[in-house]
């Protein structure tokens, strides 16, 4: 059952991830380009801009008592830390932290639920018929 949901929670995610790209704070390129310049001549490289490190990551099965999945999306940047949201399917609900990602999950959310709604529906008819 729990596998059926790993398709629309992670469409979910990566439509998320999407989302949020363009809310990512970017430097101006003149401004990378220059520190790009002093950290070569310095000898040191760079980490990649955050809107790089982007990540999908799951599914996270919980099979105790009360059975879940979880989908996550996020960003991982060495200066930053990793920036994360979740798509969880179980007893918790997600309330994303006021970033930026916070708006791209809010737009997603609607999907997910239709997705999993869809899901659960199509799995329950297939092994309880009428």
């Amino acid at each position: 059952m729990l596998r059926k949901l790993d398709a629309p929670l992670h469409a979910a995610a990566r439509q998320t991830l999407d989302f949020s790209s363009f809310l990512v704070p970017r430097s101006p390129l003149w401004e990378r380009v220059m520190e790009e310049e002093a950290a070569r001549d310095a000898g040191k490289e760079l980490p990649p801009p955050l809107a790089e490190t982007g990540f999908v990551s799951g599914p996270e099965y919980n099979l105790g008592h009360w059975l879940s999945t979880s989908w996550t999306a996020g960003y991982e940047h060495p200066s930053a830390g990793p920036i994360h949201e979740g798509f969880h399917w179980g007893r918790d609900i997600v309330n994303p932290p006021p970033h930026f990602l916070k708006k791209a999950f809010r737009r997603s959310r609607s999907v997910a639920r239709k997705g999993v709604a869809q899901t659960l529906a199509a799995y329950l008819k297939q092994h309880f018929p009428r």
